[in-house]
């Protein structure tokens, strides 16, 4: 009986341990540059941002060739989810999900360039 305490003391240190671990393994696959395009309402969209290590991110928003928008805040990840804050402003937010390595905001896709 001990043995088997023993061992699922063991185990349950090891799922704790990875589960920490993972948290900045899953931080560190969304820093970096992002970007995709889509059309919408026969307008082209190119979209690229950067994540950057200390939580902030800036983004670029071309439409049919032309500046159109640029934005900057701070991001948090939750989960496989990953929360743009404009201007720091976690009230609101614009989420993304992680999918087979690529971000996805309402079926629009974006990869990650660096």
């Amino acid at each position: 009986m001990k043995k088997v305490k023993a061992l699922v003391a063991v185990v349950m240190i090891c799922a704790i341990c990875l589960s920490l671990c993972a948290c900045g393994v899953v931080e560190k696959t969304f820093v970096g540059t992002w970007s995709g395009s889509y059309e919408y309402n026969g307008n082209t969209f190119a979209k690229a941002f950067v994540l950057d290590e200390d939580g902030n991110y800036t983004e670029v928003t071309m439409k049919n060739g032309s500046l159109y928008d640029t934005e900057s805040g701070t991001y948090e990840v939750k989960g496989i989810k990953l929360l743009l804050h404009e201007d720091g402003n976690t009230g609101t937010s614009t989420p993304y999900s992680i999918r087979l390595g690529k971000l996805v905001n309402n079926g629009h896709v974006f990869t990650k360039v660096d």
